[in-house]
């Protein structure tokens, strides 16, 4: 056989060489292997990533954008405030045609008003604000503020069914390349005063930034990579049976007994006001900080008031009292001071999360400032290693192109939509498609808020049950409001709207998929407000295309009332709406 030389050539056999190197260079080893996992968590998902990681950094100063942004929000103090309760009092005095959820007190600030979140009678969803220190009511603002709008995108990314999992799924992300990272950067620990070298080419200069900002970043990288890993394992492990739950089973709320209705009598009870249930609750615990007032949602449900007294790393909401709506009786309470361990780091996974640990004040102002400049430096790690991928192989790619011209511009096309190659390859198409759906997401959320669920999924027609006149509409959730709202198996809400009569007369209004065996277990409870009635209604496994959707109605004299609907859409009585 001759020589390998005279048949190729000695420029070839260097070649060879040369290649046959590099790839024993580029065996598999440890450090190797975590970079590619890094750039892999890092690249594959970089446009939803950044969005999520953007819009959490922006959201930490959710409060102080909607503050700047609409002058409703403001208030100048002038002496005392004025008791919480007797704030929501006049709200519900002024607009009685609205259904008010709950208050926001605003205790903890000086400036800001107080704000109720409440559903206006065409169905649409408001906040009102209103001077904590007056009584005045400040304006209306649209629920879905500015603030509040990136809260939402960075908790949901509004995408109906799996956003919110989608985005836990992001602290596993981060836990993952936070590991990798710092397996790959050799002996990291050494690097963190070496500054960036500002006067390099850009590549240079943002690799020097990737690395800076990454080691000084670590600690919090961490905590959101914990915290997201936390609720993931919550929704969607445990939430769709994947994984156990070791956090102590939900303990029911404290709720009126059979015994306390009754003693109220047969006919409409008048509940106390929001100003005496405050009273009571500051009177048994002078040090509870009241922030949330939550009225009852049906009659058997007590009066609940969130608050706070200070607790180390829980948030301002994590306390909560029962009252008796009629007696101002103490009915339960849960403090996060009593809470088991395991409870309690659940509920410290939301300040450490989001920054609000420090309550009020400057304490409050500067971990939002950490919370804001770190999560600044993880949006930029985020782009930035994108960039920096980018320009290590855009110079491969200029090699690949012919030369200028029609030519050169279709083969730029190709390299941006063919399904390999690029840094994110095929997943580019899960980026495209995922932004299409926060769009598509975002703007049903505009319209709910706007309109109100009423319109959509099946529409039950309105028929006469006892002195009410009453419709239903199913719908699958708020953003999937457009998705068949009856699926086996699958939790439906059920909105009433009510006519004709009056709502304070009825005790307890209940739907069911099945017609009622006894009235001791008539269905789910609707329960809700004024515009905004509802109750989570499970849909059976197995339906029958005769199945039939039954509402029942008891009132305070002991009375029930029943009425049904064709539970599928026979465009009469039922009707599909979508």
């Amino acid at each position: 056989m001759p020589h390998i030389t005279n048949i190729l050539g000695n420029d070839a056999t260097n070649d060879i060489a040369t290649k046959t190197s590099a790839r024993k260079k580029k065996k598999l080893t440890a450090h190797r292997a975590a970079y590619l996992v890094h750039s892999f968590v890092g690249l594959k998902l970089s446009l939803i990533f950044s969005i999520v990681l953007i819009t959490g950094t922006i959201a930490v100063f959710a409060e102080e954008i909607d503050w700047l942004t609409y002058s409703e929000i403001r208030v100048t103090p002038e002496g005392s405030k004025l008791n919480e309760g007797e704030l929501f009092d006049r709200l519900q005095a002024e607009m009685p045609d609205s259904g008010f959820s709950g208050m926001v007190t605003s205790s903890d600030r000086t400036r800001t008003a107080a704000y109720a979140f409440v559903t206006m009678a065409d169905g649409s969803a408001k906040k009102v604000w209103i001077n904590p220190y007056t009584g005045a009511i400040n304006g209306i603002t649209d629920n879905l503020t500015v603030g509040s709008f990136f809260s939402a995108l960075h908790y949901s990314l509004f995408m109906p069914l799996i956003g919110r999992a989608l985005v836990n799924g992001f602290g596993v992300l981060c836990l993952i390349g936070l590991i990798s990272g710092l397996i790959s950067y050799r002996r990291f620990w050494r690097e963190f005063f070496t500054l960036p070298r500002w006067n390099a080419k850009l590549r240079v200069l943002l690799g020097d930034l990737h690395k800076f900002l990454g080691l000084w970043s670590l600690w919090f990288v961490l905590i959101i990579g914990v915290s997201g890993s936390w609720w993931f394992y919550q929704t969607p492990l445990v939430e769709y049976n994947l994984a156990p739950q070791f956090l102590p089973d939900r303990v029911i709320d404290p709720a009126l007994t059979t015994e306390d209705l009754n003693k109220l009598g047969t006919s409409i009870p008048t509940p106390l006001s929001s100003a005496e249930i405050i009273a009571a609750v500051k009177k048994h615990d002078p040090d509870f900080h009241i922030n949330y007032l939550q009225p009852p949602q049906h009659n058997g449900m007590a009066y609940m008031l969130y608050g706070t007294k200070h607790d180390l790393l829980v948030d301002k909401y994590a306390s909560r009292y029962f009252v008796h709506p009629y007696t101002a009786a103490i009915v339960g309470h849960r403090l996060a001071g009593d809470t088991p361990i395991v409870q309690r780091i659940d509920m410290s996974m939301g300040p450490l999360h989001y920054g609000t640990w420090g309550y009020e004040g400057i304490s409050d102002f500067l971990v939002k400032l950490v919370w804001f400049i770190f999560g600044t430096a993880m949006s930029v790690l985020s782009i930035s290693g994108m960039i920096i991928f980018y320009k290590r192989t855009q110079s491969a790619t200029k090699k690949l192109l012919p030369e200028a011209g029609i030519k050169q511009k279709a083969h730029k096309a190709w390299l941006v939509i063919r399904p390999w190659g690029g840094p994110m390859s095929a997943f580019k198409y899960l980026n495209w498609f995922f932004i299409a759906v926060i769009g598509y997401g975002i703007s049903i959320s505009f319209n709910v808020q706007n309109e109100g669920v009423s319109g959509s999924g099946y529409k039950y027609t309105e028929q006469q049950i006892g002195p009410w006149k009453i419709s239903l509409n199913a719908t699958l959730g708020v953003l999937e409001k457009e998705f068949d709202p009856i699926q086996p198996g699958v939790l439906t809400t059920l909105n009433a709207f009510i006519a004709e009569g009056n709502p304070q007369a009825i005790k307890f209004m209940y739907v069911n998929p099945r017609k009622p065996r006894t009235t001791r277990a008539p269905g789910s409870v609707i329960h809700g407000v004024t515009g905004s009635l509802h109750a989570h209604m499970p849909v059976p496994d197995k339906l029958k295309e005769n199945a039939t959707l039954w509402l029942t109605i008891e009132d305070w004299e002991g009375t029930f009332y029943q009425a049904s609907w064709p539970l599928l859409p026979d465009g009469e009585q039922t009707i599909d709406m979508r």
